[in-house]
């Protein structure tokens, strides 16, 4: 069950999981900056659910892999390599959609309690 909000948030700018190595990186180090940022309190091995929504432009959903699995990895890595989780175990829901978009490409993360 579902309990209150813990964290909200945007990542606005180009998702790129399959990409050249230098254009990852630069897009992990945005995740990172931007949760970084958000000073969250931080969620003490307590049980969450995470929604992630992306938001990625038509034509690369069309024609490039945006496997569901190499979307969530960086960011659920970047939430355990800034601290807000000590580990992905403590993610007990998980809901992840994609979404195409003729806009910038955004990231929705939702964080909530998990009773």
């Amino acid at each position: 069950m579902k309990g209150s909000i813990l964290l909200e948030t945007n990542i606005q700018g180009h998702i790129c999981t399959n990409c050249n190595r230098e254009t990852v990186t630069k897009w992990r180090g945005n995740v990172e900056r931007t949760l970084g940022s958000l000073q969250p309190s931080f969620f003490n091995r307590q049980k969450i659910s995470v929604e992630l929504k992306f938001w990625i432009s038509q034509a690369r959903l069309r024609s490039q892999r945006n496997d569901l699995d190499n979307l969530v990895k960086p960011i659920l890595d970047s939430m355990k390599k800034i601290g807000m989780i000590t580990d992905d175990a403590e993610i007990f829901h998980l809901d992840v959609t994609k979404f195409p978009t003729t806009s910038e490409e955004e990231i929705r993360l939702v964080v909530k309690e998990w009773n």
